[in-house]
């Protein structure tokens, strides 16, 4: 079989993993570097032996070689670049959030199925071992019957990276900040191991960036599962904490607290014998070393990455964080987004800001994440 060639397309914090996680594959190759920022594609292909340099996505798109690309810019050319890419015969693999409005997100995962390309948004943590474990012993009913959760993300972000970023901090750019960004994964794992979750109630402030930003620096969130166990969701960029993801989950008949960062750390198990003994098999296990870029992001950009390539290339897998997946998850950020508006959560679908359009089918020039 002749090798998977893939590009990536936004060169800043997260590319390195996403050429980490396709690099370690056999018979795979990284061969494009693309960031609208020429110095910076080529400081990514200088330290990653890329071959190809651009600072135009259609470069990439039109070269008759790439099975498929990463999308890894800013959140406003998501679903327009993701769009060109699936036109142009290319797989998917697209950093969060899906798109910013439903109705772009819709369009989106309706144009991956009528192209049969596949599209898949970056949800690295529900290949995290330790998330796993706890899905399936909920699915194995050693907790018993769910009751509630607790998620925390804290983590340090500066006046500069909002003041120095030309999207980020905005809703044009960004579509939010503290959830749609950085809480986005603590949020995407609790609604893997509860199922879709309603906004009860949710507030947001912007205190410590209120200079550098137009959205959300914090955010605080009840949330309702469909077996009715409440979630208290809390994120902060504003801490000084550098990053600390919490979760627990309480049942009737046992409790797990965990956090996501890596290694992810299983802190608590408590329950019955089953449930201790196979706590006991998770905490045996290593995790191996980060690869290159942010410590936090861990190891499992390569668990989705290998997912992907397997799914590309027509094998029998189902991804764990397909396109529907992506678009729930953007309802999900959508009614968190209207209730803190208005205070009445949106209907399950509807665009968080009417007058947001879809993407022009142009495409611009591509940034970074």
């Amino acid at each position: 079989m002749p090798a998977f060639t893939h590009a990536v397309i936004g060169c800043g914090r997260v590319a390195p993993n996403h050429v980490d996680g396709f690099s370690a594959l056999p018979d795979t190759v990284v061969a494009w570097a693309c960031d609208r920022d020429i110095d910076q594609a080529r400081a990514l292909a200088l330290d990653c032996g890329i071959e190809h340099v651009t600072d135009d996505p259609r470069e990439v798109l039109e070269d008759p070689d790439v099975d498929a690309v990463s999308i890894a810019v800013d959140h406003a050319q998501h679903a327009e670049l993701a769009s060109a890419a699936l036109r142009s015969g290319k797989h998917v693999l697209l950093e969060k959030p899906l798109a910013l409005d439903v109705a772009a997100g819709t369009a989106l995962t309706e144009l991956a199925q009528q192209t049969g390309k596949l599209l898949s948004v970056v949800s690295q943590h529900r290949y995290d071992p330790v998330v796993r474990a706890v899905r399936r012993w909920i699915a194995d009913g050693l907790l018993g019957r769910l009751v509630s959760s607790t998620v925390d993300l804290q983590c340090a972000r500066t006046h500069d990276y909002y003041g120095d970023s030309y999207w980020r901090g905005s809703w044009a750019g960004e579509g939010g900040s503290a959830v749609i960004n950085q809480g986005y994964h603590a949020l995407d794992v609790t609604r893997w191991l509860h199922g879709d979750l309603d906004v009860v109630a949710a507030a947001a402030r912007t205190s410590a960036m209120r200079e550098v930003m137009e959205t959300e620096d914090t955010l605080a969130a009840v949330l309702r599962s469909p077996d009715g166990a409440l979630v208290t969701y809390n994120v902060t960029v504003a801490g000084v904490v550098t990053w600390r993801t919490r979760i627990g989950v309480v049942g009737t008949e046992g409790s797990v607290l965990f956090d996501l960062d890596h290694p992810g750390t299983l802190h608590l198990a408590e329950g019955g014998a089953e449930l201790r003994r196979a706590a006991e098999e998770v905490r045996q296990r290593g995790e191996p070393p980060a690869p290159p870029g942010k410590g936090y992001y861990g190891i499992s950009h390569r668990r989705q990455i290998a997912e992907f390539r397997e799914a590309a290339r027509g094998g029998d897998v189902r991804m764990s964080a397909g396109a529907q997946e992506g678009l729930g998850m953007l309802r999900l950020l959508n009614r968190l987004y209207e209730h803190v508006r208005t205070g009445v959560p949106a209907a399950n679908g509807a665009p968080a800001d009417a007058e947001r359009a879809a993407p022009a089918t142009e495409i611009a020039a591509a940034g970074r994440e």
